[in-house]
């Protein structure tokens, strides 16, 4: 294996190269007491011959000296135009550095906490896709940050007007349709989502991703206990790994145009979004029965209670009060008796009363009428 060679600190190269490293940082709102990036300040020429640059595990940089570095110092000296080769070729080493700068935003994280993911497939396709989306969306304004001090203002103009290859073009356009959906279902922008999972944890950012979803539509709302998370993260995180591990074959397979990948990045992207969406839907319903059924079972416990409470009552009557309420209770017509309509037995009453008077004002008059006294 080739020894890393660390490049000076004291060279232009290097300074070039830092340079970019914090113009990233500060558009993630870094600063030099509170840095967003992971640069432990050391840079190495990149080993590998086939590699444009790459970001350590341990936070260092490494940077092919003869693609990236040496065009940008030929630059800097030129004393004639560009040609649009040369200006490409610059977009493109700037292009590198940036999206290994933004690769230094983020920590590997614990591999072994028990809702860590693995860095895999499916990971990669996921990263290195927005990465690069990132670096595609920002690269003029790091140009425009860092060329002028670098000695690289007379060609910042002809650079500005190339455009970008796509390195990774069956990664791409599945990370930003996924950031996209993503946006959508959690009231973020698509940019806040990109840069909120550039700056998670590799072995976190599927958890990121989905806790997008899960706050705005089960926490948000009240329908999620907060120990299920997990387990939601889980059934979530499933439909997205599933649906982007398959791009790595198709990233490498060199038969393959740029829009032909490009095309097979939006069909993973939109099967991913569909599971997403079908699992999401399917746990929310869930939760939304179960609190209608919580709600109804608690609107109807208090007159429950309260008809216990008149029985428990009633049961518990001292035994005069209990022979009290027995003999003043309307009582049953005896079997067989002839029901009278309402008022019957008032008028009943009142005939009775008028022949009972009838009957004894005659027997006090046995001899007649009563004559007056003269």
């Amino acid at each position: 294996m080739t020894p890393d060679v660390e490049i000076s600190p004291q060279s232009w190269e290097y300074r070039l190269v830092a340079a970019v490293i914090y113009a990233v940082d500060q558009r993630f709102g870094g600063t030099a007491a509170a840095p967003r990036t992971h640069w432990n300040g050391v840079l190495f020429e990149e080993p590998e011959p086939d590699l444009l640059g790459t970001a350590g595990d341990d936070g260092s940089m490494s940077v092919s000296i003869e693609n990236v570095l040496e065009p940008l110092r030929k630059a800097r000296d030129l004393d004639r135009p560009l040609t649009g080769g040369e200006a490409w070729e610059l977009r493109d080493a700037m292009g590198t550095l940036t999206h290994e700068a933004v690769h230094l935003l983020a920590e590997m994280g614990d591999e072994t906490a028990p809702d860590a993911y693995p860095y895999d497939s499916a990971a990669i396709a996921d990263n290195e896709g927005r990465t690069e989306h990132w670096t595609h969306v920002h690269l003029d304004d790091v140009i425009r940050d860092v060329f002028p001090d670098a000695g690289l203002k007379h060609v910042q103009d002809d650079v500005l007007a190339q455009t970008s290859l796509d390195a990774y073009p069956a990664y791409t356009a599945a990370a930003r349709q996924l950031d996209l959906a993503l946006a959508a279902r959690s009231g973020l922008t698509s940019t806040e989502v990109t840069e909120k999972l550039l700056l998670s944890d590799d072995a976190q950012r599927w958890n990121a991703a989905v806790d997008l979803v899960i706050d705005e539509r089960l926490v948000k709302p009240g329908l999620m206990p907060e120990v299920h998370r997990a387990e939601v993260r889980r059934r979530l995180v499933e439909p997205l790994r599933d649906s982007l591990s398959g791009l790595e074959a198709v990233e490498a397979d060199d038969s393959l145009g740029s829009d032909h990948k490009t095309s097979e990045a939006t069909k993973a992207a939109q099967k991913a979004v569909a599971g997403l969406d079908e699992e999401l839907n399917r746990i929310e319903r869930k939760y939304r029965i179960d609190n209608a059924q919580r709600a109804l079972e608690q609107s109807q416990r208090p007159a429950s209670r309260l008809n216990q409470g008149v029985r428990h009552a009633q049961e518990n009557l001292p035994p005069d009060l209990r022979r009290l309420r027995t003999l003043t209770a309307p009582q049953a017509p005896a079997a067989g008796a002839t029901k009278r309509p309402v008022g019957a037995a008032d008028h009943a009453s009142a005939e009775q009363g008028e022949a009972s008077q009838g009957q004894q004002t005659a027997r006090s008059q046995p001899g007649g009428p009563r004559q007056p006294d003269r």
